[in-house]
């Protein structure tokens, strides 16, 4: 069985459990059982949601595996990404990298499991990343736009920035202008991609919040609220009390008399 995307993308459904055989009656009202609105929710143009998600989280699991097990090969495929030029900037990349192993890991396993606060973990994890890319870019970007003093005025760079062997590198073989617009593309669009996430993410919790519409639909011809019942064994009903005057005081008569009927 295929479905349409709303992007245009079609989706294989053979992995669905099939109750019977996929050419009978029941086997079709199984796939009618799936909410249309599932189906209609997608990222990135026309990938399920949840498994835009999960492979989301899980890239991110791996970005940041790769920057504890080989620094050097994340720097080589990410620092235009990510940032990292100087000092400060590294510092924030190391937060954002060592806490995105664990937002990632819980983004895989709340879309794996069905575990909302595990997701909660991950979309919590994207704004962080958001400040972390925030005061990156607060640290790189004066550096960057210094990167040809490192060559005219190496002193005055170095008593201002400090000592930067990538910038004087970068300064002596004429890359600063190309460097610094590799970075500023790469890492806004890792920005952009950050904020899509958040808001796909936001709308896949909110709709895994949501109480199902079953347990919201009252039972047909309920019992009007102007009938109430009364068991046989109440206080005043044995006492023969029942209905003669204020019971919510059973065990006296009324002020002034004999009990009457109210």
């Amino acid at each position: 069985v295929r479905r349409v995307t709303p992007g245009g993308c079609t989706w294989s459904r053979s992995f669905l459990p099939v109750l019977q055989s996929s050419s009978g009656p029941r086997s079709n009202h199984f796939l009618k059982m799936m909410s249309p609105e599932v189906a209609q929710q997608t990222i990135y143009v026309c990938v399920p949601q949840r498994l835009g998600i999960f492979v989301s989280a899980l890239i991110q699991t791996l970005i940041s595996a790769t920057y504890i097990l080989d620094y050097k090969l994340f720097v080589h495929l990410y620092r235009q990404f990510v940032g990292g030029y100087g000092v400060g900037g590294r510092t924030f990349v190391l937060i954002g990298q060592l806490s995105g192993l664990f937002g990632g890991v819980m983004g895989v396993a709340g879309t794996w499991y069905g575990k909302r606060d595990y997701i909660l973990s991950w979309y919590g994890w994207l704004y962080a990343q958001l400040f972390c890319y925030a005061f990156m870019y607060f640290f790189d970007v004066p550096l960057l736009l210094a990167c040809e003093n490192f060559e005219s005025d190496l002193a005055s760079s170095v008593d201002k920035y400090g000592y930067n062997q990538l910038m004087y590198q970068m300064a002596l073989q004429g890359q600063c202008d190309s460097g610094r617009w590799n970075f500023y593309i790469k890492s806004g669009l890792a920005v952009l991609l950050i904020m899509y996430l958040i808001s796909r993410t936001s709308r896949y919790l909110e709709y895994t919040g949501r109480l199902p519409k079953h347990l919201l639909r009252l039972p047909k011809d309920p019992t009007s609220g102007a009938f109430y019942s009364h068991s046989l064994g109440e206080r005043s009903m044995l006492n023969g009390l029942w209905g003669k005057y204020d019971h919510h005081r059973v065990a006296e008569n009324p002020v002034g008399g004999d009990p009457v009927l109210v």
